[in-house]
């Protein structure tokens, strides 16, 4: 199966379920978050973009949409986020780095990678802040940062907090960038449909182009031969 039939099978999986996603967005967005934290087949970034972009569909910016965009996207997936994690907190927290050994190749994560997570929060000055800012930015893997947690047995109350509110942060830039964009989509779907259109002719002129090119090569071999 190519990349196009892999993109197009996704787009009519999307299309065929996005009455459903939009009428149920919070708990779709709640439990795909779950999901995305312990088995992780799509990222929450994703699932966020995907169902920001089907449920605003181009709303004009306002303090009235952007607290839809917070009650229905932002909010439930922080929470799914949080509530999935404890998935591998708990894992490491009982059973230590022999279950992260054992379980590495199925992971994705190895003990060096949450070694790695322990190095930089021990260098940091506000280990608090490290945490919660880990969460905002997802340059380390939030599976690496669940593990070490349960693994070191970080305080609970605080590690409720930094993944709540440093996923709330996240999400909500992701769901901005796809509001926008949305937006934006809505403003040029005309120029878009025409310049699409307009580059299928031109491959098509090309093609033509080159298949009479080749042809007429082709002809002058044989005369010069003859």
């Amino acid at each position: 199966m190519g990349l196009s039939s892999i993109l197009g099978y996704f787009e009519s999986l999307i299309e065929a379920n996005t009455p459903f996603i939009v009428n149920n967005a919070p708990w779709a967005v709640f439990l795909g978050c779950i999901v995305e934290q312990v088995i992780a087949p799509i990222p929450a970034s994703l699932i966020v973009l995907t169902a920001t972009f089907l449920v605003m569909q181009g709303d004009a910016f306002s303090l009235a949409s952007l607290a839809t965009l917070i009650v229905k996207i932002v909010i439930p997936a922080s929470l799914g986020m949080t509530l999935g994690s404890f998935f591998y907190y708990l894992l490491a927290y009982r059973f230590g780095k022999p279950f992260i050994g054992k379980t590495s190749r199925f992971l994705g994560v190895t003990v060096e990678d949450v070694e790695n997570v322990e190095r930089q929060f021990k260098e940091s000055r506000y280990e608090d802040i490290f945490m919660f800012l880990a969460r905002c930015f997802p340059v380390i893997p939030s599976i690496a940062l669940n593990l070490f947690c349960g693994l070191v047995r970080y305080d609970l109350k605080k590690y409720v907090i930094t993944i709540f509110f440093g996923s709330v942060v996240q999400m909500l830039g992701w769901g901005i960038v796809a509001w926008l964009f949305g937006s934006v989509y809505e403003t040029l779907e005309d120029t878009v449909y025409l310049l699409g259109n307009v580059s299928v002719l031109c491959i098509v002129f090309l093609l033509i182009w080159f298949v009479v090119m080749k042809k007429r090569g082709s002809d002058r071999g044989n005369m010069d031969k003859r």
